[in-house]
């Protein structure tokens, strides 16, 4: 049997979900979402309001996964015969978008719209795909009338677009001060940083909270974490809003999440 490389298309995006176990047992499911098939294509889904009881709703949600060859020509000219398939490069985007996301009854908190992207451009040989993040968003937050102000800065990761080159510029002064000092090796393989730079609130702050890097405590609401990214060696995943709920409600939510990365298979 002959073994030829092919591309492995990944990528998914989510709008929400998550599980609250406490006052009730509600599985926030959601009604939509995109996943790439291995040979790539196109995955959208558009979602209009949800509500679960008066703890979690949204107003609107959209998801999209892409994964195509980039080159059209030279697409056609492999479906020929003309070309092998590993000479093409294979490009993914996925994207994940919230309009209106409540959670909580007392404190009760709102954000307006959350963004989350990632573009990938297969490897050549190294074995790593090229993971960029595209346009993200987490505006309009607010927790009972208190606004609280998050600045994102993703370029970072925008010159360290593969784990390799992440790991070498870790060792770099002028990296870890340009990212704001939030890289953090979790594991050998996966790390976890953030695109947050900074987290204030406009006006007075809510009483008793918070802030530490890109989390927020909340008393009687839980931890907020904004824009998470877990950075492996052959995928990235950014989630713009992540939830570890207590007193007033207790479980776990997360919203706008997108992962995306791909690879070359040895297969018939």
């Amino acid at each position: 049997m002959n073994l030829r490389r092919r591309f492995v298309f990944r990528g998914c995006a989510s709008a929400f979900g998550g599980h609250l176990i406490r006052p009730k047992d509600i599985v926030l499911e959601s009604p939509g979402a995109s996943a790439l098939p291995v040979t790539g294509g196109r995955s959208v889904s558009t979602l209009s309001r949800t509500r679960f009881d008066e703890f979690f709703q949204i107003e609107s949600a959209s998801t999209f996964a892409e994964g195509l060859f980039e080159d059209r020509h030279r697409f056609l000219d492999f479906t020929n015969h003309k070309v092998e398939e590993d000479t093409l490069a294979a490009v993914t985007h996925v994207r994940a978008e919230v309009a209106g996301l409540v959670v909580g009854r007392k404190p009760r908190m709102t954000v307006k719209h959350l963004r989350s992207e990632l573009h990938a451009r297969s490897p050549l040989q190294s074995g790593q795909p090229s993971i960029k993040i595209g346009n993200v968003a987490v505006d309009g937050v607010d927790i009972d009338g208190y606004k609280l102000v998050v600045e994102l800065n993703t370029s970072p990761f925008q010159k360290c677009d593969t784990h390799a080159k992440l790991l070498v510029a870790a060792d770099d002064p002028k990296f870890v001060e340009e990212s704001n000092g939030h890289y953090i090796q979790a594991s050998y393989d996966t790390v976890y940083t953030t695109i947050v730079k900074s987290i204030r609130w406009d006006g007075k702050p809510f009483p008793g909270s918070q802030i530490e890097h890109n989390k927020v405590t909340l008393p009687d609401f839980g931890r907020v974490y904004f824009g998470e990214l877990l950075i492996s060696h052959d995928s990235r995943r950014l989630t713009m809003i992540r939830m570890a709920l207590g007193s007033d409600s207790g479980g776990s939510a997360s919203g706008a999440d997108a992962q995306d990365n791909g690879g070359w298979s040895w297969v018939p």
